[in-house]
């Protein structure tokens, strides 16, 4: 029932109506999950978690996707078909209704005991259609990189620049060659000789792409992914919107967490984050972004993020979990016939959100950065817990923070907001019809607890007390 619950949900709309759907729901996976409708019904949950010593954290949990039967656009498109692509200025005016409700999470976060926190989402800010055209081009220019390090050592030398540059691109006045020069100069800024990439990716903007194209001898995936004017006026709108946000985030001193979402939007929002957090995050990691262990290249992305807040001079800030959008991810590639985006079993994703948590805290002791570790997983949360001692991380006052989802795993909430640990709740809110299809991920990840586990939460609380004043002492 739960795993075919988003067909379930659609036919019987059909059938019965949203009306009486969205009361059933209402009455059984929104009160579960979610706080409330509106940031008023919220107020009595937020009160009786700051009673028990536990934060929350506010997300107005409206998402949205692109057509299902489109496939990914990160794929090159063939050559002799013309794509129409339109953008509903209907979203235009939703995403900045959205806006408005995320700017009153944050003022409603600054206003809670603690440090308070905010979640948004790219998908409720930007159409979604314009994150993928955007990932599409983000991946375009790695790609780039990856066709000029020739072997593989993550480094582009000048001569690799000089011999794949005049296979691909139209070279042939000395005044052009001049110009190639000086491009490698302006990727080279350090003046090493080699161009590693961050320097390339920091260098090389999605508005370059129209230009580099024009000295393509033969259209490539790369022509495929140039961004009209258009698009780029959609997208100065959307940052413009997150500039707004994540000032009054800084201005309240609240904590602004970016959610990760599905694979092919990710590369968007990792750069959307990587933007506010260079701005930001200079004197205190306000902006957060996410990152999700079931996701095969996860390990990758947050160690050349942490690489790239060192180089640059800002703090990193991550919020840790074991993912979503599972089904999905994994449906989606048979479907389509592409590679899963995923780990192919739980034990890799437990490994890797492992390997990603004790690398992440060694950046908290060494560069100041701040995390919340996102995890229903006892075995995770105690090993935290016991690096953290190890690092000399003090629990009450370092920057590591630990969030579980509100009507999921009370007795780590709570024993960790009792023992001092920097404990919170994930406070989802909004109108039942556009909360669902976060309330079918939540029900499908969380299948396997959800049925009658009631009588062991004493005997759990009771051990969770045990083991982690245990290993605080350690």
């Amino acid at each position: 029932l739960v795993n075919n619950a988003d067909a379930l949900l659609k036919l019987s709309k059909r059938v019965l109506g949203s009306t009486l759907v969205n009361g059933v729901v209402k009455r059984t996976f929104f009160r579960h999950f979610c706080a409330g409708e509106s940031q008023e019904d919220i107020r009595p949950r937020m009160a009786a978690l700051y009673e028990a010593g536990i934060g929350g954290i506010l997300d107005y949990a409206a998402e949205d996707d692109v057509d299902a039967a489109a496939g990914p656009a990160s794929r090159a498109e063939p050559h002799d078909t013309v794509v129409a692509r339109t953008y509903d200025y209907d979203t235009e005016a939703a995403c900045d209704r959205h806006t408005s409700i995320f700017l009153r999470s944050i003022a409603a976060a600054a206003d809670g005991r603690g440090q308070g926190f905010a979640a948004i989402k790219l998908t409720a800010l930007g159409n979604p259609k314009l994150l993928e055209r955007v990932s599409a081009g983000l991946v375009a220019i790695r790609n780039l990189f990856s066709q000029f390090d020739l072997n593989h050592d993550n480094v582009v030398s000048h001569e690799e620049f000089e011999s794949v540059r005049n296979l691909t691109l139209l070279i042939s006045a000395d005044s052009q060659q001049a110009r190639m020069n000086q491009l490698f100069r302006y990727l080279d800024k350090d003046d090493t000789g080699v161009v590693d990439f961050l320097s390339w990716s920091r260098r090389i903007r999605l508005q370059d792409i129209p230009q580099i194209i024009k000295h393509c001898k033969a259209p490539g995936p790369l022509s495929f992914t140039a961004l009209s004017e258009e698009e780029l006026r959609l997208l100065n709108n959307l940052m413009g919107r997150l500039y707004q946000l994540a000032e009054a985030a800084a201005a309240a001193g609240v904590r602004l967490m970016v959610d990760a979402e599905h694979s092919y939007f990710q590369p968007a929002i990792d750069h959307a984050a990587m933007e506010l957090q260079r701005t930001f995050n200079k004197h205190t990691p306000t902006i957060f972004n996410t990152y999700q262990a079931v996701v095969l290249d996860s390990h990758d992305r947050i160690m050349l993020d942490m690489e790239r807040a060192r180089q640059e001079g800002f703090l990193f800030g991550a919020k840790l979990v074991r993912g979503a959008y599972l089904y999905l991810e994994r449906g989606r590639a048979k479907e389509k016939g592409y590679p899963s985006p995923v780990h192919g079993s739980i034990e890799a994703t437990h490994a890797n959100y492992d390997q990603i948590v004790e690398e992440a805290l060694g950046s908290v002791a060494a560069d100041g950065a701040e995390i919340m570790i996102a995890s229903h997983n006892q075995a995770s949360v105690e090993r935290a817990v016991a690096l953290m001692h190890e690092r000399g991380l003090d629990h009450r006052e370092a920057g590591v923070y630990f969030g579980q989802l509100l009507g999921m795993a009370d007795p780590l909430t709570f024993v960790l907001g009792a023992s001092g640990y920097r404990a919170y709740k994930y406070v989802p809110f909004g109108p039942v019809d556009e909360v669902i299809p976060y309330l079918v991920r939540r029900a499908q990840e969380n299948s396997t607890v959800l049925g009658g586990v009631q009588k062991e939460k004493s005997m759990v609380s009771a051990e969770l007390r045990r083991r982690i004043f245990r290993l605080g002492r350690t």
